[in-house]
């Protein structure tokens, strides 16, 4: 999915004798040393030292798990919410100052089925949700134009945006060893609501393993952040605050594709509505796997 830049490069070696001409009786010269013998097909002499986002297409499925506790006037309630999404991610060259052109095709979502109906049947109607835009070298998706708007805006609390989909690695790639933080900040507007979520995310790459059929560049990622907003549901105005944290573990291919790992984002929200006098806390935890389809 994404082009592998390597640094370096393997230097053939050769040994050379020079022969001269021996009187009678010195002794025959030591013979050269034979050179070393070319490197097999395949035969790996030197290892990537880094891993960078570029073209690519990629078919993914993405199983995302939304656990919600919540307790209104007294009375807990909770909801469990799951859909099992197909995703083509199309990278596509040469990259600008705003980084690659990529396409995000949500082609299908397949409800679980503890998901309640209503729910389930608007998750069903997703069908080819196509999201335009530029992957940064950092593997920030930056969308600029969506196919439907509404859509995308009523399938974001499951679906998200995809700008978080790529792991974050650092401007000039993700070295074995390596670690960095990342400072984020994303604001989400819709129908008069305004929430700001602010993070902070240690990450570091750990180990190459074997994974989906592919040598890979272990990620771990660990983070914090803040929620912070207000806006209109249903006509009541409404305030919401609170805290989370993730943690992941991803990764990517020495090629540079995205080949999938799992993640976990628990959070406690508070949402305060004035007009009632109420304020409902609110407890999500979201769990996501990804993997790579033939």
């Amino acid at each position: 999915m994404r082009r592998w830049l390597r640094a370096g490069g393997a230097a053939l070696l050769t040994a050379c004798a020079a022969r001269g001409g021996a009187g009678p009786g010195a002794a025959a010269p030591n013979p050269a040393p034979a050179p070393p013998p070319p490197p097999r097909p395949g035969e790996r002499h030197a290892l990537p030292q880094a891993v960078r986002y570029g073209p690519s297409a990629v078919r993914y499925l993405i199983h995302r798990r939304l656990h919600i506790e919540q307790t209104f006037s007294g009375a807990p309630q909770t909801q469990d919410l799951g859909a099992h999404i197909f995703v083509r991610a199309i990278v596509t060259g040469p990259a600008d100052s705003s980084g690659y052109p990529a396409t995000f095709i949500v082609d299908s979502i397949v409800p679980d089925s503890g998901t309640p109906p209503p729910i389930a049947d608007n998750i069903s109607k997703a069908r080819m949700l196509i999201m335009s835009g530029r992957v940064v070298a950092q593997g920030e998706f930056r969308s600029t134009a969506t196919s439907d708007s509404v859509l995308a805006r009523n399938l974001a609390q499951l679906l998200g945006n995809f700008r978080d989909f790529l792991p974050r690695i650092p401007t000039d790639g993700a070295r074995l060893g390596a670690a960095w933080t990342d400072t984020l900040s994303l604001t989400q507007r819709a129908g008069g609501s305004e929430v700001t979520r602010r993070s902070v995310q240690h990450s570091s790459a750990a180990a190459w393993e074997e994974h989906s059929g592919a040598r890979s560049l272990r990620l771990e990622t660990t983070g914090t952040y803040s929620v912070a907003g207000s806006g209109q549901n249903g006509g009541q105005f409404f305030q919401i605050g609170g805290a989370g944290t993730v943690t992941a573990r991803t990764f990517l291919a020495e090629d540079g594709r995205f080949v999938g790992g799992e993640s976990q984002d628990s959070s406690s929200l508070t949402i305060s509505l004035p007009a009632q006098g109420l304020t409902v806390p609110v407890t999500q935890v979201l769990r996501s796997t990804v993997a790579v389809l033939p």
